[in-house]
């Protein structure tokens, strides 16, 4: 039931609020009234009172007192009002309050904290609406909607009792037009906080001794929110006045807000002033070194146990979408110095491993691989295959035991750091009984890798030790030169087997062998190739390289790009041998199509005409997979040097032949050969896709399983393709039990890099890449066949 009016001042202090603030100036009135302003004691208003009152009144606005009140006459009509409380159970929201976007509206879960921690500050806006039949008469929120939606939730929450008293004033208005009218001006008049002014709200009630958490739960924000108010309330006074300016944006002061120290954001503030350039959110964090992946490497790779335990501070991003990724290392100088002892201490461990072989080998280390002449980059075929060896059989039973428990207990650690309920203190003493048991077992690890023993061949031989982004140390054999591999009084140590045919799966139920039997297959060939005609085959080859080898749709592309790329390199080679595979075989297929026809998928090429599947090969699934292997590096270098030849390149045509004609009988040789690479299609070991004659080029061209994984070196983004069960397979044989123990728990993601080591060291290759060895006998046979 609505409770007795307050009785309405009628001083001319009030009546003035009335007038200014003709929505909201009598609420301000009645809650700043004193004690003695009831209708027995009337306020007698002086000169001297007025003013401040007024004054602190309309500095709500920022603005202040105008000298002069408007005379009677020319003042507003006023709609009668009275104030009041009510319950929630008398009041709804008004049909007629222009606030309709239901998101905005019902974003109440703030304001519900704020009342529930401060009280109501401000009066509600009512009016009485016109009762249903038989109903009990309510009144519509028509100012303070969201204050009413904040009030019924803390009363559904049981957060306050259903008779809760609510501030309201009533404005006695029945005319629809006039209270729409109302519901815009106080939406309209009302001034929102700039972010600025908030920012610096909260940081001076922080530093008048508020806790974050205070401030958080008094406005219904989370803690996280509040403590970046507080950074951006706290920068450099000369960076806040940019701010308030408007001269940097919102972005630019969170990224000088990453760090808390002054003096640093004031020197890259100062620094992009004086190169009269602006700098975008991301150049300000580069200029501080915030999420500098170099010093992020270095810090992954030392461990921020240890950074932190030699002294070592690190401060989060607090405006990072991931904090826990970026942040900014504050004692570089001690993180470098920490990075040189642990690569010392690798470098000693192995030069003690090669004693330990060799007694009178010493290791040495280069900063960098040699480099490949021709195509930069390092030069793959000067690289060894090495990996310490147990020397004791009983030493690599108890290092396997030994890593199964230190991954059992880090798996432990990472539940603990996980659990959201877990408080802090109870988090600190989980690890750290964790770290009791880890610590042992890690120094029986480092003493067990000091007995192994390192095999490498005689010669001249170096190491390189690189630090990888994930903070991995990729360690490194190579011959010194190939003059240096070729003079070796032994040969290098033999590489671990290829793979040579499908990968193993696990044995599969009575079921699922059965549905593998129902299941068609493709037909022998590359019937899959056509586009026209090879639907159904496609269909079914693609199934079963997925049944086979675990290849999605565009990992199976990715194959059949990388290996052509290999097969036209290939040609290439050949061509610069005085070979001429790649002239016969283009001058050959070409007659073939005009003289006797035929298809692609037959003969092995395309027609000269636009390809069968231009944007599948350039497709952004493919394309950056091609463009990163050393065989799609070649390639692209081999195009530009032909398209920029004066034959190609000039347009005057007879010039241009003239050109052509005029080149060495080797050139014309290659030139073709590279044509020959243009025609080919898409090839892979798989019936559906599979081309005898591509089989027969890899042979005449003398192409090897080393040479295809130089050509196409397995990448994380590759193996990343295929599932984590088939990347076990094909990686175990490539590395030790030891290891391989712990890749088994490991996530999908954390799996990849791991294994593509392993790969690149075991100069692996996967199955659908190699090509079928004929035999010479049974070759022509087989390009007959495949050409009819």
């Amino acid at each position: 039931m609505m409770r007795a009016a307050a009785a309405l001042c009628s001083c001319a202090e009030c009546r003035a609020l009335d007038i200014e603030f003709p929505n909201e100036g009598r609420q301000l009135a009645l809650i700043a009234s004193r004690p003695d302003r009831s209708s027995a004691n009337p306020h007698s208003p002086t000169a001297d009172d007025a003013p401040p009152r007024r004054a602190n009144a309309l500095s709500r606005r920022g603005e202040t007192s105008p000298p002069n009140l408007p005379a009677k006459e020319n003042l507003p009509r006023r709609s009668p009002m009275s104030v009041t409380t009510m319950t929630i159970g008398e009041l709804c929201v008004s049909p007629y309050n222009c606030r309709t976007n239901e998101v905005d509206a019902n974003a109440v879960a703030g304001m519900a904290g704020s009342l529930l921690k401060r009280g109501q500050l401000y009066p509600l806006v009512v009016h009485p609406m016109t009762p249903a039949k038989g109903k009990k008469r309510q009144y519509g929120a028509l100012a303070g909607g969201r204050r009413y939606r904040a009030f019924s939730l803390l009363i559904t929450q049981g957060k306050l009792p259903a008779d809760h008293p609510i501030d309201v004033i009533v404005r006695d208005i029945t005319d629809e037009g006039e209270l729409r009218e109302l519901s815009l001006a106080e939406n309209l008049v009302r001034v929102e906080l700039r972010p600025y002014e908030v920012f610096a709200a909260v940081a001076r009630a922080h530093t008048k001794g508020r806790s974050l958490k205070e401030i958080a739960e008094t406005n219904g924000q989370t803690i996280e929110t509040v403590r970046g108010w507080a950074r951006l309330g706290g920068l450099h006074p000369t960076i806040f006045a940019a701010l308030e300016a408007g001269t940097i944006s919102q972005e630019q002061a969170k990224a000088y807000g990453a760090t808390e120290h002054q003096h640093l954001q004031l020197k890259v503030f100062e620094q992009i002033e004086r190169s009269g350039m602006s700098s975008s959110a991301a150049g300000i964090r580069r200029l501080l070194k915030v999420g500098d992946s170099e010093l992020s490497k270095l810090l992954s790779f030392v461990g921020e146990k240890a950074y932190g335990e030699a002294g070592g501070r690190y401060e989060l991003d607090l405006f990072a979408d991931q904090a826990d990724e970026r942040g900014r290392v504050e004692d570089e100088e001690l993180l470098m110095r920490l990075a040189d002892e642990k690569l010392e201490r690798t470098r000693t461990l192995l030069r003690q491993q090669v004693q330990n072989h060799t007694p009178s080998r010493i290791l040495r280390f280069e900063a960098n691989p040699p480099r490949d002449s021709n195509f930069g980059g390092p030069a793959r075929d000067l690289e060894i295959s090495a990996d310490p060896a147990d020397v004791d059989a009983a030493d690599a039973e108890r290092s396997a035991f030994i890593q199964n428990e230190m991954a059992e207990l880090e798996h432990q650690a990472r539940q603990l750091l996980a659990d959201p309920g877990l408080e802090q203190a109870a988090c600190a003493v989980g690890i750290a009984a964790i770290d009791e048991d880890y610590e042992p077992l890690e120094a029986e690890l480092a003493a067990i890798d000091l007995r192994r023993s390192l095999t490498l061949p005689a010669g001249d031989i170096f190491a390189t030790l690189e630090i990888e982004q994930d903070g991995k140390l990729e360690t490194r054999f190579w011959w010194a030169s190939r003059k240096a591999k070729r003079d070796a009084e032994k040969p290098p140590t033999p590489a671990r087997p290829i793979s040579t045919g499908p990968i193993a799966k696990a044995a599969a139920t009575a079921a699922s062998a059965a549905l593998r039997d129902l299941m068609l297959r493709p037909a022998p060939g590359g019937r899959a190739i056509e586009q026209s005609t090879g639907f159904d085959e496609r269909m079914k080859a693609d199934a079963a390289i997925r049944e086979d080898y675990g290849l999605t749709a565009d990992a199976l592309q990715i194959m059949r790009s990388l290996r052509r790329e290999v097969l036209r390199c290939a040609l290439l080679d050949d061509a610069e041998r005085d070979g001429v595979v790649g002239r016969d075989y283009a001058m050959w297929s070409l007659l073939r199509f005009e003289l006797s026809g035929g298809y692609g998928h037959q003969v092995g090429t395309r027609r000269l005409a636009p390809g069968y599947e231009p944007s599948m090969e350039h497709s952004q699934a493919v394309l950056p997979h091609v463009k990163r292997s050393l065989a799609g590096m070649r390639w692209r270098k081999e195009l530009a040097q032909l398209g920029a030849h004066a034959s190609m390149a000039d347009r005057d045509l007879v010039a241009a032949f003239r050109a052509f004609s005029a080149e060495s009988e080797e050139w014309k040789n290659k030139a073709v050969a590279f044509l020959a690479g243009t025609m080919l299609e898409r090839s892979l070991a798989a019936p559906g896709y599979q081309i005898p004659l591509h089989d027969l080029l890899a042979a005449r061209a003398d192409l090897k399983d080393a040479d295809i994984h130089a050509y196409a070196e397995p990448t994380e983004e590759l193996i990343g393709l295929l599932p984590k069960a088939h990347r076990l397979t094909i990686a175990q044989r490539h590395v030790d039990k030891m290891a391989f123990g712990t890749w088994a728990k490991l996530k999908a993601s954390e799996l990849t890099a791991p294994v593509t080591r392993a790969l690149r060291k075991g100069k692996w290759v996967h199955p659908l890449m190699r090509f079928e060895r004929l035999p010479s006998s049974a070759a022509p046979t087989k390009v007959q066949e495949a050409a009819e």
